[in-house]
């Protein structure tokens, strides 16, 4: 009897070992950016399309990195030229497939605003993971582009559901203003 209360007492610090570990990591991923923090911890900070993306090996052929070319229209901080070449972990080459957690996704002939800071070997990155690269969306009516302002993002629960997130797009120029102001401070 004493042998299988030990066990069981084994089993139990075991499993909740491991369900703090499982929360700790996966809360340490990616801490939550404001427009702001992304803005002032970026080099340059512009929209523009995508226009290509290439998958490569590292010197070392240890990690997968995804090349992504951006044609900026408008700088609205810093100012990197007219093609920007930007390095995002993760990527396939040939039948092999890198993932990296928290890393934006782009999609070549898409419009995006991106966050980028030169890190000390000179490579471009998006800064804060996926919130770095925000989608431009187009209404297909009006031609006005918008964007989702995280910023505003809330968090409300209804009824069966919890946590559901809503969120505010906002026109490009007014973000691209809201943006602008942060570099006054």
């Amino acid at each position: 009897m004493k042998n299988l209360n030990e066990i069981i007492s084994l089993i139990s610090l075991g499993i909740i070992c491991f369900m703090l570990i499982s929360n700790i990591e996966s809360n340490a991923q990616v801490n939550k950016m404001s427009a702001q923090d992304l803005t002032n911890e970026s080099t340059a900070v512009f929209y523009g399309k995508c226009t290509k993306k290439r998958c490569e090996w590292n010197e070392k052929k240890s990690k997968i990195y995804t090349y992504v070319t951006i044609s900026p229209e408008e700088y609205i901080k810093g100012n990197l030229g007219s093609e920007v070449v930007i390095a995002v972990p993760g990527g396939q080459v040939g039948n092999i497939i890198y993932e990296v957690s928290e890393t934006p996704v782009f999609t070549e002939g898409e419009d995006v605003v991106a966050f980028v800071w030169k890190n000390p070997s000179g490579r471009n990155l998006i800064t804060g993971g996926h919130q770095g690269r925000m989608k431009i969306e187009k209404d297909s009516k009006t031609g006005k582009r918008f964007v989702t302002d995280m910023d505003d993002v809330t968090e409300t629960t209804i009824q069966g559901q919890e946590n559901v997130n809503k969120s505010r797009k906002v026109k490009l120029e007014e973000y691209v203003t809201k943006l602008k102001g942060y570099m006054k401070h």
